[in-house]
């Protein structure tokens, strides 16, 4: 069952106002993960629009997860925090690079990083840490880990995409284009 946007649109607002993300980049994210969908479930056990973790959220009880308004200021939050995360790139890569982390780990797009430099790529852009993500490995809890890579950067390609299509237009119930997010300042 999808939820109605006059419902979807008011929460969305208040996620974007209280993150500084972009509207329609929530939008998208939301629509790549539960197709809109409050009550999806993954097999790996996320729950919600923004299929969140319950170990990421211990706090949180399932059904608070599943409430649209705490999961989508939950996820929003926690998608900025990864977004903060990151200083030497420009907003579009910080968002790219705060999609992946939220989709695969924070420790594989750091290691992806660092692997990027090593190699003579520019690790502040998405597209050097898209083309060396195939070879990170990082330990965790006493053996090599790698990411899904493939999932990974076509999780953030389709959002990406759907994101830049739609940034332009008007935000629903909202006249006018898209607002532009707040310029983070970072010391």
């Amino acid at each position: 069952m999808k939820i109605p946007g006059t419902e979807l649109f008011p929460l969305l607002s208040a996620a974007a106002g209280d993150t500084g993300l972009p509207w329609w980049l929530l939008y998208s994210q939301i629509e790549q993960e539960s197709d809109f969908d409050p009550e999806a479930v993954s097999p790996c056990g996320a729950l919600g629009l923004l299929q969140l973790m319950p170990s990421t959220f211990p706090s949180h009880s399932r059904e608070e997860l599943l409430d649209p308004e705490v999961n989508l200021r939950l996820g929003s939050r926690y998608l900025a925090r990864l977004r903060d995360t990151f200083h030497a790139e420009d907003a579009d890569n910080r968002l790219q690079f705060a999609l992946a982390a939220y989709n695969g780990g924070i420790g594989y797009v750091l290691r992806a990083q660092a692997l990027a430099l090593r190699q003579n790529l520019n690790p502040t852009q998405w597209s050097s840490l898209a083309q060396v993500f195939p070879e990170v490995q990082v330990f965790i809890s006493g053996r090599w880990r790698r990411p899904d890579s493939q999932q990974v950067t076509h999780y953030v390609a389709r959002i990406w995409s759907q994101y830049q299509a739609r940034q332009l237009r008007p935000i629903p119930g909202v006249s006018g284009p898209a607002p532009s997010p707040p310029q983070i300042q970072v010391a």
